[in-house]
Order: structure tokens, then C-alpha cells, then sequence
């Protein structure tokens, strides 16, 4: 079943072809509740039934954005009934068409209750001037919410990624992303499949206590920006059993998070796993306590990745963790980049994030540049206490390297040439294995 995606509405008006400035995205929750299209659910949540998906409401719908002409579209008043076991699905159907096809600003509601519905999908409005805001679904300020179900969030991005006007820039605008949780605690989310987002697939902001289970997210390698999850000033993040491939940061952990477990995390194409880019705004909050295991990274740019700006302000990045990660065909597959300017139109003057009590564990695959492990850090604060602890990793030309993997490496030597490494501005100890030749 298709259901078509909603208009947003928020104070202030549109901006140059729908996008959004970077400064609201990285900025506070506006409104409160849930909303689909700029409304705002004061409390609700999507819990798995058998056959579908049960909506739980847990407050009553209000206006979100503030523009008083906004409409509410209550699913009860399209025959949803709240008894958890009555079919609810057509209702909601036609409760989010209706507030699709409105003209003018709406929002879809889900009193206070428990609705039954199956699964199905979401499609975003394809056109940016449906846009006004900084998302599409937007879940805020709520507490103990679980979204869950089984069904397929269409951002329908393909028309817009070519619209951004100056992608890799330190001030460039964003897309819209189809999923943000802002100041959310004890959460779930879980079983959803995210397909081409006009931006990041799914932000996680100012939260804490989230985990985040058995998601597919998918874009096409040449769709710029579009992470497949991103994380930002937020607590207690754990993110396990994920397929992500996308055209930028499989996962990319921002500014202000501690205590964040990524594993089992299937991910490619895209630009890798990355803990920044840091030090892009002043005042930034520092990063700490990030475990990255079991996962495997496929035909990325990046393998595993810490980035930050030149000329950051003050910042620190610490006690970060990568182990038993397979990386098969990328580009960079141990990196430290305190030079990313992806744009080059950056400051001259060295990062000021310091990094520090990092490590490296069990990491093994194949490399399609000669330079498999490469520590570029800051000459003004130079990265401390980085461990490598077997490394394993080989070299395999990039012509005609599709596909190539470790057990392939291990039939055919011919593929096989020398891997090297590079550090600058780093201080550390190599244990165990060592393959490049360490150069710390």
C-alpha cells in the first residue's frame, strides 16, 4: 500500500529551493510530539502486531511549526478505531493521502490509543518546495517511544541530489533528511527499510538511551549526502544489525556524543564508518567513549575513519574503539584525516580537536590504495595514545578490483603487492601483527 508523503509547515518562510540551512539542522527540536508534514503528535508510538503494526498513541495532536492555518488530519475521522485489534490501515491510508493532497500546511494526528495497521509505504514528497523545514518525519521531546514495523520510508531523492549548491562546503546548505529524533529517551526503533533520502536517511539529536535494530538504508553511490545515520549530542546510542549503503558516511558520529556501540554492521557503498567531521562550528562538545565492532565495510571510500576540519576550534575526540572490522576493496581503510576539507575551500591554520586513546583491534581485508593505514593529525595538537593491535590488511590494485576479497587475496598472489603506512603528528605503540609496517 502506498501512502503518499505530507507537507511541512514551520515558522518562517521557504528557502531557495526548498533546503534548509546547516545552522537549523544542527540546531535545536523545534515543536514537540511526533509529526508526518509539520504537525505534531504529543506522544505516540508504532509497536509490531501480529500481521502489522500497532500504533499506540499516548497524548493528544497539536499544530506544529506555529502557522495557525494548518490543518490536523485525525485518523479516527477516517474510521481508525483504537482497540489495538481492528484493522486500521485503510483509515490511516486515507487520512495521509488526504493530508497529502491538502493545500496548505497539515499535519496527521494519532489520538491517544492503540491502533492495528499492516505495513507499507511511506513516500516523501519528490519536489523541494514541499519543504520548509529541516525533515520530513520528525519524532520530539518524547519518552519510552518504539517505532517499529516492518515498513519502507521512499524519501524519493533522486530529483534533488543534484540541486545542492556547493556540496564538501564548511557552509553549505543540507537536504532534507527523512527521519530526525530529537530529544528522545528510552527508545526504540527498529525493523525499517529507508530508501534514497533527499539528505541523511535518519539523524539521532540531543538523545539518549536509543537503540536502533535490523534497519536496511539504501541510495545510490553517486547521491551526495546522504548518510545513512547520523549522531549528534546524544547519550547511550547503541546501533546494532544494519545494512547501510549509501553515497556518503555509512554512520557518521558528530559533535557532543558519549557512550555509542555500533556493531554487526554490514556497510557499503558509501564513504565508510567516520566519527566526524568535528570541529566545523564553534563551541562544539566533545566526543567520547565510541566503540565501532564487527562490522564490515565494502567498497567505500573510507574504511573507518575520524575526520576534522582544519582550523577547528577547541574540541576532543577520546577513549574511541574499532575491532574485528573486515574491510574488502576501499580506499582508505585506517584513517585519520585532521586535514578533511572535502571542498577545499578551507583554513589554512591546523585543527584544534584534539584526539586521543584510540585503538585499533583485529582489523583485517584489503586495501585499493598503497597507503593502507594513514594518521594525518594536527600539528598544533597532535594525536596521543593510538594503538594498532593486529593489523592485517593487503593491497589490491584498484583496476579490476571489484569484488575482490580477502579469500581471493589468499588464491592469487599476483594481486598481492606491498601496503605501506604513514603518520604525521601522531604518538602511539603497534602490538602484535603488524601489517602494513607500522610506522608509529
Amino acid at each position: 500500500m502506498e501512502r503518499r508523503g505530507v507537507r511541512r509547515a514551520v515558522s518562517g518562510g521557504k528557502h531557495d529551493r526548498g533546503v534548509v540551512p546547516e545552522a537549523r539542522w544542527a540546531g535545536g527540536c523545534e515543536g514537540r510530539g511526533g509529526s508526518a508534514g509539520g504537525g505534531a503528535v504529543t506522544g505516540w508510538e508504532a509497536r509490531r502486531g501480529g500481521g502489522g503494526t500497532a500504533w499506540e498513541g499516548r497524548g493528544k495532536a497539536q499544530a506544529g511549526g506555529g502557522e495557525a492555518a494548518q490543518k490536523v488530519f485525525d485518523v479516527t475521522q477516517y474510521g481508525a478505531i483504537a482497540d489495538g485489534k481492528t484493522d486500521s490501515t485503510q483509515a490511516f491510508s486515507d487520512a495521509w493521502k488526504a493530508a497529502c493532497e491538502f493545500n496548505g500546511s497539515a499535519s496527521l494526528a494519532i489520538p491517544q490509543g492503540t491502533f492495528f495497521v499492516g505495513p507499507g509505504t511511506l513516500k516523501a514528497p519528490s519536489r523541494l518546495n514541499n519543504f520548509t523545514s529541516v525533515g520530513w518525519l520528525e519524532f520530539s521531546h518524547l519518552d519510552k517511544l518504539v517505532v517499529d514495523g516492518g515498513g519502507i520510508l521512499d524519501g524519493q531523492g533522486a530529483e534533488a541530489w543534484n540541486l545542492t549548491t556547493c556540496p564538501g562546503r564548511k557552509n553549505c546548505k543540507n537536504l532534507p533528511l527523512s527521519m530526525r529524533f530529537c530529544k528522545i529517551s528510552n527508545a526504540k526503533i527498529a525493523n525499517l527499510t529507508l530508501l534514497d533520502s533527499k539528505g541523511f536517511h535518519m539523524s539521532i539529536q540531543k538523545s539518549s538511551n536509543v537503540t536502533v535494530r535490523n534497519l536496511n538504508i539504501s541510495a545510490p553511490e553517486n547521491s551526495h549526502n546522504t548518510d545513512g545515520i547520523h549522531i549528534s549530542g546524544s547519550n547511550n546510542i547503541d546501533l546494532a544489525t544494519l545494512t547501510i549503503g549509501t553515497g556518503d558516511d555509512c554512520i557518521s558520529i558528530g559533535q557532543g556524543n558519549t557512550n555509542v556501540s555500533i556493531s554487526n554492521v554490514a556497510c557499503g557503498p558509501g564513504h565508510g564508518i567516520s566519527i566526524g567531521s568535528l570541529g566545523k562550528y564553534k563551541n562544539e562538545k566533545n566526543v567520547a567513549g565510541i566503540n565501532v565492532k564487527n562490522c564490515t565495510v565494502l567498497g567505500t571510500s573510507n574504511g573507518i575513519r575520524i575526520k576534522t576540519w582544519p582550523g577547528a576550534p577547541p574540541s576532543e575526540a577520546s577513549d574511541i574503539i574499532f575491532e574485528d572490522i573486515v574491510t574488502e576493496n576501499v580506499s582508505n581503510a585506517i584513517i585519520i584525516d585532521q586535514e578533511y576539507c572535502p571542498g577545499h575551500h578551507c583554513s589554512n591554520e591546523p585543527s584544534g580537536v584534539k584526539i586521543r586513546n584510540v585503538t585499533y583491534r583485529r582489523i583485517r581485508g584489503t586495501s585499493n590504495k598503497a597507503v593502507a593505514v594513514n594518521f594525518i593529525c594536527s600539528q598544533l595538537v597532535p594525536c596521543e595514545n593510538v594503538t594498532l593491535h593486529d593489523i592485517n590488511l593487503e593491497f589490491v590494485s584498484s583496476s579490476g578490483s571489484s569484488g575482490i576479497t580477502s579469500s581471493h587475496i589468499q588464491k592469487n598472489s599476483s594481486l598481492v603487492q606491498n601496503v605501506t603506512s604513514s603518520c604525521l603528528n601522531v604518538k602511539g605503540m603497534a602490538l602484535g601483527i603488524q601489517k602494513p609496517a607500522t610506522c608509529l
